[in-house]
């Protein structure tokens, strides 16, 4: 078999640490059919960045390395990327010599990748198998710290995630309704015709010989040297495409540095694992989904077997504790069946005989009791949330409560909140947290008192600060931290004075407490508009997406924070790295939108504190003041 050759082509301006794990990637490609070769323009500032470049050039087979002399100023922050016309169309310029390159040695692909991208080993394989013209893997991205990840292709116009009609009028709600379709199917293994793409693309030679590259369309508006190479492409006749089995991880910023071990290990998942992700993943298709392991096996066969091997384990092991002086005691879980799923908690039910016996003096104690079980399942293991046993013959066996319940400490910053939402929110809280450590940053009202009167009753402690610290949030942030895992908690609530759960979240939270194998519980954020509606646009979809409100606390992590005056994060940026991250579908209320003067008062004090605030920033502070926002019912 003759191999295909690739030549993988990348102009660089990069992180030394970044730049390492881009090139280690390139080494882990498999080439089965093709065989690689590499073109990188070193257009560093960073003498290391050419440094490790010159190494990889030497320790590889098939590289060139050209230098670009380059004094253009690019910007990288935590925040974003800062690009002008003239760096775009310097990119641009590099990588049409990359394509001429690729023509004139007859490289049958020409594969762009850049250089802040971590490739999956089968990346190329699976691309080049597709037979397209132009393809690229997807990666996903928080182009901003409070956005959700989204992916680097797009169906229309400058980044625009639906389709319609050109007269077609839409309203923001189906406009959300069909972007959140598309974006939740690029999410599913498969090929999808896509109008836009970048980083991370294969082209064929037949497609570069029809004239696609990135010169300037000088009549098209768009930004970025990738949105006319796909309108180019385009007005050629050339078909667009995304595969999405086996995404990219993009490192867009130093912090997701620390995801790139978790992405690498994804590598050598077991077909076994595999299948139980899948399962958890899609539960909601209760004995649809099957995989070919040498026979049909369903997701439900895979469970059952778990939690079976999970129960009967949790079962022995209390009968041992309870019943310490019989000489032996068996239990065996029989005829164990699913019952239903709770997606809000991820937790499934499933009903059971148990055959238990009890060998005590050479007498024989036999019983078969029935019983109902809650399990939460993910990836890895069951977990036995609770169960009930009951006899259908005497001497019921009695078991104690499965477990000691978790700590959980209420972490809040207030100020001034007394005729806001202050008392209706400690309300709720109360009734499910054991401690709570409240940081009053500089209140002259009663706030303080409605905390010490409604929290009489559990450990409390209140720090008052004589003057306000909100103007550098981090500080403010790092003081509650502090203050928060003194009191030794199990797990933290880290909520504000103007947000509260559902009513069915505190029947269910200490079920989510007692999952040992995870770090954080994430909800989703409703920013109410009103009593009874919350308002969703292109400018507020918090509730789109889910972000940790409670998290295990471990005093053996270094916990790290996002230095920023404003926007900070509540929790260490690092929250989520710590271990597995629950995502619960229960509900949580943000009042502080409510109330037309609180509206008002944030717009002003946004618009004097975040000095450097972005563009998305800037018009999504512009958008609390609309008269007419899109607002949609409040369902409990």
């Amino acid at each position: 078999m003759v191999k295909k050759r690739v030549l993988v082509g990348s102009p660089i301006r990069q992180n030394p640490t970044i730049l390492k794990e881009f090139l280690e990637s390139l080494k882990r490609l498999e080439q089965e059919t093709i065989e690689l070769s590499y073109l990188f323009i070193d257009d560093n500032d960073n003498s290391l960045s050419s440094q490790i470049l010159s190494e990889f050039s030497e320790t590889t087979a098939n590289v060139i390395v050209h230098k670009n002399n380059s004094e253009d100023c690019y910007i990288r922050n935590e925040i974003s990327h800062s690009w002008n016309e003239q760096l775009v169309w310097k990119v641009a310029r590099l990588k049409n010599i990359i394509i001429q390159i690729a023509l004139e040695f007859n490289y049958d692909y020409l594969f762009f990748v850049d250089s802040d991208i971590v490739l999956h080993p089968k990346t190329v394989e699976q691309l080049k198998s597709r037979e397209k013209e132009i393809i690229s893997e997807i990666f996903w991205t928080k182009w901003q710290p409070e956005f959700p990840e989204l992916p680097q292709v797009w169906l229309e116009d400058h980044y625009t995630m639906f389709y319609k009609q050109r007269n077609e009028q839409l309203t923001q709600e189906e406009a959300l309704k069909r972007q959140e379709q598309f974006i939740n199917q690029l999410k599913k293994p498969g090929i999808y015709e896509v109008g836009g793409l970048g980083a991370c693309t294969l082209i064929r030679k037949s497609a570069l010989e029809k004239g696609a590259n990135f010169n300037e369309i000088k009549n098209l508006s768009f930004w970025g040297e990738d949105r006319h190479f796909c309108v180019r492409a385009a007005a050629l006749g050339i078909g667009l495409f995304v595969d999405t089995h086996f995404p990219a991880y993009h490192i867009y910023r130093e912090s997701d540095l620390e995801g790139v071990v978790k992405f690498k290990s994804s590598f050598n998942e077991s077909i076994e694992n595999k299948v139980m992700r899948v399962v958890s993943e899609g539960l909601s298709a209760l004995g649809s989904f099957h995989y070919n392991l040498g026979y049909p096996v369903s997701w439900e066969q895979y469970f059952v077997r778990e939690a079976r091997v999970a129960l009967q384990n949790e079962i022995q092991k209390q009968m041992n504790e309870t019943i310490r002086n019989h000489t032996k005691v068996n239990a065996y879980v029989e005829n164990l069946e699913y019952i239903s799923y709770s997606a809000d908690i991820n937790l499934h039910r499933v009903k059971f005989t148990l055959h238990n016996y009890i060998l005590q003096k050479g007498e024989r104690i036999e019983n078969h009791l029935n019983g109902v079980c809650d399990v939460f399942y993910n990836s890895e293991q069951c977990s036995i949330a609770s169960f009930n046993i009951e006899s259908e013959y005497e001497g019921k066996v009695y078991f104690p409560s499965h477990r000691k319940p978790e700590k959980l400490t209420l972490s809040m910053v207030i100020q001034n909140e007394g005729a806001r939402f202050l008392k209706e929110v400690l309300e709720s809280h109360v009734r499910y947290v054991d401690s709570a450590v409240i940081i009053d940053d500089g209140s002259t009202d009663d706030s303080v008192q409605i905390c010490k009167t409604i929290l009489r009753n559990i450990h409390l402690n209140i720090i008052e600060n004589k003057s306000s610290k909100f103007s550098n949030e981090v500080e403010l942030r790092k003081q509650q931290w502090e203050a928060t895992i003194a009191e030794e908690p199990n797990w933290i609530l880290n909520v504000d004075a103007d947000e509260l759960f559902e009513e069915k979240f505190s029947k269910e939270i200490h079920h989510l407490l007692q999952l040992e194998q995870y770090n954080t519980i994430c909800f989703p954020l409703y920013d109410m508009w009103d009593d009874k509606h919350y308002r969703e646009d292109e400018y507020w979809y918090a509730h789109k997406t889910h972000r940790p409100f409670i998290a295990r606390y471990s005093p053996e992590v270094a916990y790290e924070w996002l230095e920023e005056k404003q926007h900070c994060g509540r929790f260490p940026k690092n929250i989520l790295d710590i271990g597995q991250n629950l995502i619960s579908n229960l509900k949580l209320k943000h009042l502080g939108w409510i109330r037309e003067e609180d509206r008002l008062e944030k717009y002003n004090r946004y618009q004097l504190l975040d000095t450097n605030k972005t563009e998305f920033r800037t018009k999504h502070y512009d958008s609390i003041l609309n008269v007419n926002p899109n607002l949609v019912a409040w369902e409990d």
